[in-house]
């Protein structure tokens, strides 16, 4: 689940409140423009949502509403919906969205149609980029840290379908719910957007696509058997796919970099 789909539903909640006569009329309108969904930061101690919005403390002014009453109907509507799983709501009026398990590996699908395509700001065509020698990069080069998580990605990749994991279409991803699974989950699904805030900027591309590798590199739950005596389980199957998009989506933010993404360092 996307922030796009994220405003979908919070718009479609204010305008029933509005109608029913929970909120101002003016509420039909939907929320403010910009940003209003960005990924929790895993580093608060006891966070376990997904999502953190201030949509009614931004919102709440242009209806003459205080941001915590906003926020309660906002949260009331929201869990309503099956994809969203809780709402907690902050004495400030922000909201806390933890979306269902299956909602927040939707992004998985997304990126496995369009891999060349997810997350590209429109008009901008990726560029042919030459290969370049695994390690010539100098240390501590921000690049090569994408370009080594991407090289990760690759050999788990290859580990797991010479092991026998596949991925097909039965594959429930629902059961990446490890933290460090939830995590990375939520970066890619937020990485559209804010990739197109600054389509042209090359370090923001460069800093969302080295937060994408260090959630990559966090995520460590083995994508196939560990041992000759355990068989291969459904979940590997999900955690193959989910490698593969976060390879995918390396690989395109290292061409909107003008790098090449080595399978191999």
């Amino acid at each position: 689940m996307a922030p796009d789909d994220l405003r979908e539903l919070l718009t479609g909640v204010a305008a029933r409140a509005a109608r029913v006569g929970e909120l101002p009329d003016e509420a039909e309108a939907g929320p403010p423009e910009g940003r209003l969904f960005r990924p929790v930061d895993p580093r608060d101690a006891g966070v376990i949502a997904d999502w953190s919005s201030a949509a009614a403390v931004r919102w709440a002014p242009a209806l003459h509403l205080e941001p915590r009453e906003l926020a309660d109907v906002l949260a009331a509507g929201l869990v309503d919906d099956r994809r969203i799983a809780a709402v907690e709501v902050a004495p400030t009026g922000w909201l806390a969205i933890t979306v269902s398990d299956a909602a927040r590996a939707e992004v998985v699908g997304a990126i496995l149609a369009d891999p060349d395509g997810y997350a590209v700001p429109e008009g901008v065509v990726l560029p042919e980029v030459a290969d370049e020698r695994p390690g010539s990069r100098p240390p501590g080069d921000p690049v090569a840290v994408v370009q080594l998580s991407h090289a990760r990605q690759c050999r788990r990749i290859r580990n797991a379908t010479a092991a026998g994991v596949q991925t097909r279409p039965s594959d429930r991803l629902e059961q990446l719910t490890h933290v460090s699974e939830r995590v990375l989950l939520v970066t890619l699904a937020d990485l559209p957007q804010r990739l197109a805030r600054h389509p042209a900027g090359r370090e923001r591309i460069l800093a969302a696509m080295a937060e994408v590798a260090c959630r990559a590199d966090a995520w460590v739950h083995p994508v196939r058997p560990l041992t000759l005596d355990e068989s291969v389980e459904p979940v590997h199957g999900a955690r193959l796919a989910l490698a593969t998009a976060t390879r995918d989506v390396l690989r395109t933010g290292l061409r909107l970099l003008g790098a090449s993404a080595p399978e191999r360092m």
